[in-house]
């Protein structure tokens, strides 16, 4: 072959790659520098770009031109790195440390490599896990498959005891994630039962304890903060971090530091050290408390506790898993490798099956989803996470619903919210996207009954997929557009876009007209008290008076133009409004038509108000006086409570005021 399929630990603070040699055995490929894991450290110096060691040791001198544990980034679009104006984000600077693996596994083989399976820790969400293909991609590599870092570890360890039956539990402490994962190895099959963590827990939250514990005792004693300044801090880092490791070995240890010519020399116990960073233990106890309770079994079933990641290494983390489960951890294979050999075994694999070749490792995985999957609701005046596929699901998963129904006549697109996460409230969740489905043939409202499909791929990444039921179409999909967020219609923020469409016929002039005018502004101010509120000023005749604007000022002055003259040509006024309110995604459009009479085209005007309601548009009337046709206004209203009847125009601005009081809860 002249290519080779490798596995990649992208890790928080180190990385390792690794292959399977010709005797089906995974291997660690050193990098260049001969060493067996890469820091995944990002350094920009003139026109190059250099990760790994030099990287590391250069965050000291060079701090504003380095990156660390940019994989805690991953995945967050408001991230950038900016060095000499150019910008980078957490995916383009991940494939810079993917790119220096593979070109170093490239020198070690002596051929291209442009396969991979990159592993993710098992909570890494949707959007984490697409970013992390992204990122393969921008390296060269085509990424074979997406695998989760407990599962590839197990994998390592079930190469090594294969027809053992046991149950493990599998704890991945790195430098910046924290996974714990229950797994059943039976015969030649790996089925994962459970997993649980936290991709904001690991080594470097230890650290952290560290750094700050000396920079509190170098302000007690010289008055001055080491932190302050950037290259200080990565220095105080790197001594943190090499004190956190000899104490793995020794009880005690000294910080030296010095800054601005002061100088130092702090002693750091181990027991110190434990009772500073106690409480990020206790996280990962809980964490296993509850992934035994997914399991639904208890700590007596668990024969062997595997440890991944290098964090495993603090006696404090060891002591904690004998106590849990009065069994020292299995030391079979090297933490910080163990999840690199599990991707390199898995990416044999999955390469042999794409070339039609004979698998040299005959193991199967069985992973499950680390996260509910679930659409956003609405039920009792608030939003809901409605569960469709439940956390520690096996993947690849899928559930279809067939009860979903179009709301108003013509309608061709129907949209939701998908969210990740176990809490009911979806603000708590991680949300994935606002979906369009468009393409639905027009009918009546209700006749359009569609079925979509919810699906955890085997890289643990959802997919959707919508058919109309009545001609079995698959419906094509996008996110939807604007700038609408989950938030905005949690608290009543979602943009909505009032058209004011006012009856300036001549049986308005005199008190009606100035009577409609003071009851247009009440309705304004209280309209716009609200954020992502624009109103639109329409008369009828008269035309446009002022495009959707939040400018109350403005809205005024165009109120003050309105002016009773000619007929009613209704129409006219609803296909101004039409074409001022266009419909976009996630934008409420609501016409509020006021008149005293009867359109002189009725025909046409009926016209004008099907358009508006199957595009999704909100039709409200007002009919004021004896002249009013009340069943022609209340036929044209979206539903019967949209209609509003004043006997005369002194009662106009209280309907006014009610109605945007309205508005405001929508």
């Amino acid at each position: 072959m002249t290519t080779t399929a490798v596995g990649i630990d992208l890790g928080t603070t180190f990385s390792a790659i690794a292959y399977v040699n010709r005797h089906g055995v995974p291997e660690i490929l050193p990098n260049a520098e001969g060493d067996r894991i890469t820091p995944s450290v990002v350094l920009f110096e003139d026109e190059d770009v250099i990760v790994g060691n030099y990287a590391k040791q250069a965050a000291v001198v060079y701090p504003e031109q380095v990156v660390q544990f940019i994989k805690r980034r991953m995945g967050e679009s408001d991230y950038n790195f900016v060095y000499r104006g150019q910008s980078y984000g957490p995916e383009e600077l991940s494939s810079f440390i993917l790119a220096k693996l593979k070109h170093d596994a490239e020198l070690r083989l002596g051929h291209r490599v442009d396969q991979a399976v990159i592993t993710v820790p098992a909570y890494f969400t949707d959007i984490q896990r697409r970013a992390t293909l992204k990122a393969g991609e921008l390296a060269g590599l085509r990424v074979l498959k997406l695998i989760n870092e407990p599962t590839a570890a197990a994998f390592a360890y079930g190469l090594n005891n294969l027809g053992q039956d046991a149950r493990l539990l599998v704890f991945d402490l790195g430098g910046g994630t924290f996974d714990v994962t229950i797994v059943d190895l039976i015969g030649n099959q790996i089925n994962v039962i459970a997993t649980s963590g936290d991709h904001h827990l690991g080594g470097k939250d230890w650290d952290d304890r560290v750094i700050q514990f000396a920079a509190d005792a170098f302000i007690e004693k010289h008055g001055l903060d080491p932190l302050e300044d950037l290259a200080s801090a990565h220095d105080l880092r790197q001594k943190a971090v090499s004190a956190k490791i000899s104490l793995t070995r020794r009880p005690k240890v000294n910080i030296f530091h010095d800054y601005q010519s002061k100088v130092l020399r702090l002693a750091v116990t181990r027991e110190q050290f434990e009772t500073l960073t106690a409480d990020l233990l206790d996280r990962c106890r809980r964490l296993t408390e509850d992934v035994l309770q997914e399991s639904k079994g208890t700590r007596d079933d668990i024969d062997i506790v595997l440890l991944a990641g290098g964090s495993t290494r603090m006696p404090m983390t060891r002591a904690m898993l004998v106590d849990m489960f009065g069994q020292k951890p299995a030391t079979d294979i090297n933490p910080d490798e163990a999840v690199a050999l599990g991707a390199a075994l898995t990416a044999a694999i999955e390469a042999a099956d794409l070339a039609g070749e004979v698998s040299p490792v005959d193991i199967h995985t069985h992973d499950v989803t680390s996260h509910s999957l679930g659409m956003v609701v609405y039920r009792d005046e608030r939003l809901h996470n409605s569960k469709i596929i439940s956390r520690n699901t096996r993947i690849p998963a899928e559930r279809t619903r067939d009860d979903y129904a179009t709301t108003h006549d013509g309608q061709t697109t129907v949209d939701l919210w998908l969210v990740q996460g176990e809490s009911e409230d979806p603000l708590q969740s991680t949300v994935l996207g606002h979906f369009e489905f468009y393409g639905i043939p027009p009918r009546s409202a209700g006749e359009s009954r569609l079925s979509i499909t919810y699906r955890y791929n085997s890289n643990g990444i959802v997919e959707v997929e919508a058919m109309d039921l009545a001609t079995g179409q698959i419906l094509p999909h996008r996110l939807a557009g604007g700038n609408v967020t989950l938030e905005d219609l949690a608290y009543n923020r979602a943009p909505m876009l009032v058209a004011l469409v006012m009856d300036c016929s001549g049986s308005m002039y005199g008190d009606n007209i100035e009577g409609a005018k003071v009851a247009a502004k009440s309705f304004v101010e209280h309209t716009l008290a609200l954020p992502n509120r624009q109103v639109a000023v329409v008369a009828f005749p008269g035309g446009v008076k002022s495009t959707p604007t939040s400018d109350k000022l403005r809205l005024h002055r165009a109120i003050d133009e309105l002016t009773p003259i000619g007929s009613t040509p209704m129409s006219e006024g609803l296909k101004h409004g039409r074409d001022l309110l266009r419909p976009r995604a996630g934008v409420q459009r609501v016409f509020v038509v006021m008149t005293d009479g009867h359109p002189d085209d009725p025909d046409a005007t009926l016209a004008e108000i099907h358009r508006l309601r199957t595009s999704g548009a909100r039709v409200i009337t007002i009919g004021v006086g004896d002249q009013v046709h009340q069943d022609f206004l209340e036929g044209m209203a979206s539903r019967s409570e949209d209609y509003h009847f004043c006997s005369e125009s002194l009662e106009l601005e209280g309907t006014f005021i009610n109605l945007a009081t309205e508005l405001a809860g929508e």
